[in-house]
């Protein structure tokens, strides 16, 4: 029941319309889904748990420093922003095999 209602969750998270400049990622069976994406500078992220276990965010910029966004529940969504050209990491330091890389233009 508790895996339904993150599913649907994420379904109704994936239907609402995003801002042009606007993009998702699922966290979905330990994994981020897409691993790979390329925003235009200024671009939010938003970040879905449609798994059944917790998460955390953090991001690495391209110059070395970090941010960590803490830990987000089953269901639940966070945005992250990306301000500055380059390549940035993101991975979950509750599971350290989930890792994005996202390039901004």
């Amino acid at each position: 029941m508790r895996l339904a209602a993150v599913l649907t969750a994420a379904l109704l998270v994936a239907a609402a319309p995003a801002k042009a400049d606007d993009e998702q990622v699922l966290q979905i069976k330990q994994a981020f889904e897409p691993a790979v994406l390329t925003v235009a500078a200024g671009a939010s992220v938003s970040f879905v748990n449609a798994d059944d276990v917790n998460h955390n965010l953090q991001q690495t910029g391209p110059d070395g420093a970090r941010k960590d966004l803490g830990v987000s529940k089953p269901g639940e969504t966070v945005s992250m922003s990306f301000a500055g050209a380059g390549l940035y990491l993101v991975n979950c330091q509750i599971h350290p095999r989930m890792k994005l890389k996202v390039t901004v233009k």
